[in-house]
């Protein structure tokens, strides 16, 4: 019954995404984002784990118990603030998960809905990968809600304040998951395309985890700076090497600045001005997300980083899709393309690299909701 909810869900808004647009046909459009809503909301609250092989809910049923009970908690001061407004409804962590998984759900498809310029397309491709992962990881699934609407507003929104809005959002992101602070280095104020500066940049980056590779994949340095950093995550975090693994999280980034290329290519042959200036933005970003690269040889689990922006393509993959400036034929290859990628994604982050077992066999087979 899940994988039938699931396989829906995708097929649904996929269609409805291609055939009617954001604009198009609005009650169809009403209700199928709203049964998405119910199925997406369903499908993570409802998420279990039993098998043993991943702790990420019992670590945080536990840190729930404790913090409700008035003991301190490792983790960041904004998730635990929210442990504790959770603590006066509810001693049941269950509970707390659905309605937080509920209140931030509705924040992350209400920001699709406004922003995305095809909202449907959008929500299939979450529901294909991401989904997963952010039944999951409870704690950065809420942190990626509230860096995702940043984003949304730093590339869609017209507003002057914009960047101060995305500030803001990153600090409250990285309130609860400290890992999003990084993504301050999004502030720079312009990335040309053809500055030598930029070029410059990325052939330091190259040679920087040339560097590290020949050092078996350890910073030059880096334990040393390490002595002097009190946060126990981070000395943990930055302490470790990933052999060949780093391979992975690059190549999958690699798709995403191809696709954004591609796109960014595509919105030049259009008559939309728009379309040009998002998709001109997102690709820079994800040019600027190579900086993330000697981090990825460090620990797999920074391939977060890179992941955590596919959000953003997915709405700039949506704009693509959806214009009518660009030859049917073109869109439809793009498209092709970009499902693949999630795919790959999907492939590598749930099957090769975390077995099955881990997380897509539980997600599929114990939803307390669908399961019979």
């Amino acid at each position: 019954m899940t994988l039938f909810i699931y396989v829906l869900t995708i097929i649904l808004n996929l269609f409805v995404g291609v055939r009617y647009g954001k604009n198009k046909n609005k009650n169809i459009n009403s209700f199928i984002f709203l049964l998405s809503f119910i199925s997406v909301f369903l499908l993570m609250a409802g998420y279990r784990n039993t098998s043993g092989l991943s702790n990420d809910l019992i670590n945080s049923e536990i840190d729930y118990n404790n913090v409700i009970n008035g003991m301190e908690s490792s983790y960041e001061v904004g998730y635990v603030f929210l442990m504790k407004l959770g603590g006066l409804v509810t001693d049941d962590f269950y509970f707390f998960r659905s309605g937080a998984i509920g209140l931030f759900l509705l924040l992350f498809f209400s920001a699709i809905k406004k922003w995305a310029p095809s909202p449907h397309y959008v929500i299939s491709l979450f529901c294909t990968y991401l989904i997963v992962l952010s039944s999951e990881q409870l704690r950065y699934f809420l942190a990626f809600v509230v860096f995702s609407i940043g984003l949304s507003i730093l590339i869609y929104s017209k507003s002057k304040r914009k960047k101060l809005y995305f500030n803001v959002l990153l600090l409250i992101a990285s309130s609860i998951h400290f890992s999003f602070i990084i993504y301050v280095i999004f502030n720079i104020k312009k990335i040309s395309l053809n500055s030598k500066k930029e070029k410059v940049i990325a052939i330091l980056v190259i040679l920087f985890s040339m560097l590290i590779f020949m050092n078996d994949n350890n910073i030059p340095g880096l334990s040393l700076l390490l002595k002097y950093v009190d946060n126990y995550k981070i000395r943990v975090y930055m302490s470790q090497t990933t052999s060949l693994g780093f391979l992975y999280p690059i190549l999958l980034h690699l798709t995403s600045i191809l696709l954004t290329l591609w796109a960014y290519k595509l919105s030049l042959r259009s008559n939309q001005a728009s379309t040009l200036v998002t998709s001109e933005h997102v690709y820079k970003l994800n040019l600027l997300a190579v900086v993330f690269f000697p981090l990825f040889m460090l620990q797999w689990t920074f391939y977060r980083l890179a992941r955590n922006i596919l959000i953003i393509n997915y709405y700039v993959f949506s704009d693509i899709r959806s214009s009518r400036s660009i030859s049917y034929k073109k869109r439809k290859l793009f498209s092709v393309a970009v499902f693949l990628s999630v795919i790959i994604w999907f492939a590598v982050d749930l099957l090769i690299t975390t077995p099955a077992s881990n997380l897509l066999i539980p997600f599929f087979k114990e939803n307390i909701f669908f399961t019979l």
